[in-house]
């Protein structure tokens, strides 16, 4: 259910932007508030706020996102060594990595040394 609920957030920003929107809201948790910090330190988005009410929700601004791919589903864990992370389609692609310590860039795992499950890869 977790990953559902990423996958779930992460096409919802790719149908924001590709609608031309500036702005979105979407179901948050924990998970989906650390992606979007990661997609912040890398510049896909420029700002978030989390209304902590129930419904919890993350209201973001989108700054640039041409594609999501996803890597792992429900039905499909993909988990990868840091020397078999992939790299993305180009050099500005960020490649989310779920790790032992936290989500974060395949940059930043490699840095680590850490490998984990790689979740998407956005461009």
């Amino acid at each position: 259910m977790i990953h559902s609920l990423i996958n779930d957030y992460l096409i919802r920003v790719k149908n924001a932007a590709k609608a031309g929107r500036s702005t979105m809201v979407a179901p948050s948790s924990k998970l989906v508030e650390n992606v979007t910090e990661v997609m912040k330190r890398n510049g896909f988005i420029t700002d978030y706020t989390v209304d902590k009410e129930v419904p919890r929700t993350i209201t973001i601004t989108i700054r640039e996102v041409n594609d999501v791919k996803l890597f792992s589903t429900p039905g499909r864990k993909l988990y990868s060594k840091v020397s078999q992370l992939p790299w993305g389609k180009t050099k500005s692609s960020l490649i989310i990595v779920s790790t032992s310590a936290g989500i974060m860039s395949q940059r930043e795992a490699v840095a680590k040394n850490i490998g984990g499950q790689l979740i998407a890869e956005i461009s």
